[in-house]
């Protein structure tokens, strides 16, 4: 089903629509629609990864368990390496270090 939505654009975005869709070979609106389908994909998938963050954050809270920087790195770099080691050892979370919660 179509729905039919106005929108106010200033003169400048306006005049870059119609450049950019007559470069692409589209109308301005079809142009208009498919930025805004994309822009809408994009939002779901930001909105998807901070609610897997969320998740991962109440998991690492509850199992009480994180990796050392440190160890990580040493891990990842023999890796690289060649080299076989074992995975690092979880640690318990210091519960004196906050996690901020950071959005864009």
């Amino acid at each position: 089903m179509l729905a039919t939505t106005s929108l106010k654009l200033p003169d400048a975005l306006k005049t870059t629509i119609a450049k950019v869709a007559a470069f692409e070979g589209k109308t301005a609106h079809a142009l208009m629609v498919d930025t805004l389908q994309a822009a809408m994909e994009d939002a779901l998938v930001r909105q998807q990864f901070y609610a897997d963050g969320e998740v991962s954050y109440q998991d690492t809270l509850h199992s009480n368990a994180v990796f050392s920087g440190a160890d990580v790195k040493a891990y990842v770099t023999a890796r690289i390496a060649g080299c076989k080691l074992g995975r690092p050892q979880t640690r318990p979370l210091d519960a004196t270090k906050t996690m901020a919660t950071v959005h864009d």
